[in-house]
């Protein structure tokens, strides 16, 4: 049990710390921060390209990060033989397998969750800038406050990564990640604070895309075991193409305009939907390392 924890622990930082994840998430922060102070671009009510904005950066961005995450986790212990040793660990194959895929989802977790929680200030600064320019009848535009936490969400990490590199040698990507998911959980504090139904209303639909990247993940992780790097995303990216036409069930943003919601109850089901594809990747996973030859 204590292997199978220190697996899991070990590739949730090992997907962290990958500069392509850091980069992945400056893009999703960028887009869901910069994208709305253009308020020319909002039709309707004020938070909608606040909240589109930071939900289609969970998804897309979200999606790379769980596929290739999760694809070079795998590949770099297979390639450089690391597994060898692991599985020399009282650890079973198929356990080393589900602790694997379990840290990569881990690492999308600490990711998405930094995504939202800035959205939530976005969007929580883009309903006080709508209060406001109704009562003053001047155009909508972000709270400025709100928006100066979002950019600290983006810059300050580089900041406080740069400097722990510099002076205590603490890896610069993973003290950037680990910032940036504070100050994230902080601003979203402050805003739900301010706006106690932002959690409650928000939270469902962003579950949706949890349940929709843990399934890209466990086909990653299959495809990561049997096939090189390139294959395995290869395959990856035929299998997000073959679901397109269920994201539908799944991105759930436009269900939140003018007042809507979406009900856990909706969530649950959605799940249970996708379980089946998730648990037969995973079951396809383990069979895949249980052939390999490690020795």
């Amino acid at each position: 049990m204590r292997s199978f924890a220190s697996v899991v622990k070990a590739t949730a930082l090992e997907v962290l710390s990958e500069p392509l994840t850091l980069l992945v998430l400056l893009a999703a922060l960028a887009l869901s921060v910069l994208a709305p102070t253009f308020h020319y671009h909002q039709f309707g009510e004020a938070t909608r390209m606040a909240r589109d904005s930071g939900f289609s950066a969970l998804f897309v961005c979200g999606t790379v990060v769980s596929v290739f995450g999760t694809i070079r986790a795998f590949r770099r212990e297979i390639e450089s033989g690391t597994i060898q040793m692991a599985l020399a660990h009282p650890i079973s194959r198929g356990g080393f397998f589900l602790a694997k895929a379990l840290g990569a989802f881990a690492a999308y977790l600490v990711f998405a969750a930094t995504v939202l929680c800035t959205a939530l200030d976005v969007i929580e600064g883009a309903r006080i800038g709508g209060v406001i320019a109704a009562r003053t009848g001047d155009i909508a535009r972000l709270y400025g406050p709100c928006l100066a936490a979002g950019v600290a969400v983006m810059l300050v990490p580089l900041v406080v990564g740069a400097v722990l590199n510099r002076f205590l040698r603490f890896r610069f990507v993973l003290s950037s990640m680990t910032t940036a998911f504070v100050l994230s959980l902080v601003a979203a504090g402050a805003c739900a604070a301010l706006d106690r139904g932002l959690l409650p209303r928000h939270l469902p639909p962003a579950a949706l895309l949890v349940v929709l990247a843990a399934v890209f993940l466990s086909a990653s992780a299959a495809l990561a075991v049997r096939f090189r790097a390139n294959a395995a995303a290869a395959g990856a990216g035929a299998l997000f193409a073959l679901f397109l036409p269920f994201v539908g069930n799944y991105y759930m943003s436009d269900a939140l305009a003018n007042g809507g919601s979406v009900h856990w109850g909706y969530v649950g089901l959605a799940a249970l939907a996708a379980a089946p594809a998730a648990l037969a990747f995973l079951v396809v996973g383990m069979r895949f390392i249980g052939e390999r030859d490690v020795s």
